[in-house]
């Protein structure tokens, strides 16, 4: 089955990769492709796209782990009673300040 794609789809499109492999490579993918009833180029693009979409799945993890680590490092913190607490106006005053010297681009 071809996968067309719509004139849009090809406009957005503004990388290109460039690879050299050999002839017996380049032929045995071209028959794969032509089994799927696809051009090499829709071919590599499905696989490029299936790559960085398992790149993003393993970035999302290592994230989840990194934000799992602050949280028991923040419960352990606020167990030793090493946590400061404020109001919610005071919160909130601060995020305004926050917020304000990053607009100026002060921070």
């Amino acid at each position: 089955m071809t996968t067309q794609m719509t004139p849009r789809e090809v406009m957005s499109m503004s990388s290109t990769i460039h690879f050299r492999i050999d002839q017996e490579t380049k032929r045995l993918a071209m028959q794969a492709a032509e089994r799927q009833q696809m051009s090499l180029t829709e071919l590599m693009r499905q696989r490029a796209e299936e790559l960085a979409a398992e790149e993003r799945r393993h970035q999302n993890s290592e994230h989840e782990g990194w934000l799992e680590e602050q949280i028991s490092q923040a419960f352990s913190r606020h167990d030793a009673g090493e946590g400061e607490y404020i109001s919610n106006d005071d919160m909130e005053n601060r995020m305004n300040t926050l917020k304000q010297q990053a607009m100026r681009g002060k921070l």
